[in-house]
């Protein structure tokens, strides 16, 4: 009677990681990011072609996406949507204080937070990370560019905020002033 294998069957083909064995023997140390990867069955192989890297991540209630070229060299674009500008109208000085915000990351060398014209806030950031590039080189050029941006975007909340609280109570005040009542002696 045939054994029975409880083994799954991608850890019985075992070419895939012969060769990201084969990889990590004799190719260059140390091993970089782009190098290997995981296919649709969860298997690790070399990784082909030069398509760039993708990291998404939340911080400071905002979603990043971090894209990771590697060829024909190293370089990490990063972005994040920051929500609207405060409206005029309603928000006045919220709105100014953003657009001082905004106007500071100008001078920033790393990137900036730039405004569509549908008021959207996006930030948008560049880095080339040091060679070679480890996980350790990405994750220490990525979180430079987060703390460069990290006291705009908290400001940028607490001003959002600020302008959001405003409307509710703005919203919830009545429309008319209450009825006086007669003072009785």
């Amino acid at each position: 009677m045939p054994e029975e294998s409880n083994t799954p069957e991608h850890v019985e083909d075992r070419s895939g990681l012969r060769d990201v064995l084969a990889l990590v023997a004799n190719g260059p140390a140390p091993l970089q990011v782009g190098d290997i990867e995981l296919d649709e069955d969860g298997r690790i192989r070399r990784r082909s072609g030069d398509q760039p890297l993708r990291l998404v991540f939340a911080y400071r209630g905002a979603d990043f996406e971090a894209r990771i070229e590697t060829a024909p060299e190293a370089h990490i674009a990063l972005s994040a949507e920051l929500g609207k500008v405060p409206y005029s109208m309603e928000q006045g000085d919220s709105r100014r204080v953003t657009q001082r915000i905004i106007e500071a990351t100008a001078d920033l060398p790393s990137g900036r937070i730039e405004v569509s014209k549908a008021q959207d806030m996006s930030l948008v950031a560049t880095a080339q990370p040091p060679l070679p590039l480890t996980p350790a080189s990405v994750m220490a050029a990525i979180t430079s560019l987060l703390l460069d941006f990290g006291p705009y975007i908290d400001l940028l909340r607490e001003t959002i905020a600020a302008a959001e609280r405003a409307c509710v109570a703005v919203a919830a005040a009545p429309s008319s002033p209450p009825e006086q009542q007669p003072e009785s002696s």
